[in-house]
């Protein structure tokens, strides 16, 4: 094993509830009558991609230029959120310092914009470098997001390793998809607001992770 791919920015930090509120002040500077309570959010966040979910919430019956306009406000108002700070959650500084001793290298696969990887990183400062990761994708690197596998593709070739030679951690079964589908052993380390049953286990995937490595 010579890499582990941190599959989501939601692997990093919990940030659901800051979305989720970010888009809700996004509807409401549109005049929008929207409103995504947590229950209806959780269902909407089986499915990856921002924008996806709004037009699949609008029943395709929405324009582009609103969905960019929706999204882009919802991307601002998060950001404004960051600055707050957040805390990594439990047992990934642990985890990159077991990779970091023992010479694996770690990376960042989403498909998720620049900006909210910058906004990201920012928030986790200082307890976690994003000049620690040896890769850190967005959605400008493939066509396709996830569930797609493109991602998962692109970052096997970058690194010229199997899949054999990677474990992934993922946030949601969707995401997981992503991964299994290019034969990577993908653990579910599930966030808050994903709806999965493997929420009724409260097993701490990275340190499981820390365990096999």
């Amino acid at each position: 094993m010579k890499v582990l791919l941190l599959g989501s920015i939601g692997v990093l930090a919990e940030t659901s509830e800051l979305q989720r509120q970010a888009y809700n002040k996004a509807f409401h500077k549109h005049g929008l009558d929207w409103y995504w309570s947590v229950a209806n959010y959780c269902d909407l966040l089986k499915n990856p991609g921002g924008r996806k979910r709004l037009i699949s919430y609008a029943n395709s019956n929405i324009s582009e230029q609103l969905v960019e306009s929706i999204h882009n406000s919802k991307e601002e108002f998060y950001r404004h959120a960051l600055k707050g700070g957040l805390s990594p959650r439990e047992g990934l500084v642990e985890c990159l310092d077991y990779c970091r001793s023992n010479n694996i290298l770690v990376a960042l696969i989403t498909t998720t914009t620049e900006s909210n990887i910058s906004a990201l990183s920012d928030a986790l400062e200082p307890e976690i470098n994003f000049d620690q990761f040896s890769l850190i994708t967005t959605k400008k690197d493939v066509q396709n997001e996830k569930p797609s596998s493109d991602i998962y593709k692109y970052a096997l070739s970058y690194f010229d390793i199997t899949a054999e030679q990677a474990i992934a951690i993922e946030d949601t079964e969707a995401n997981q998809e992503a991964a299994l589908k290019e034969e990577i052993i993908c653990y579910l380390f599930a966030g808050e607001y994903a709806t999965t049953a493997h929420n009724l286990n409260a097993i701490n995937s990275l340190h499981v992770i820390k365990n096999l490595i």
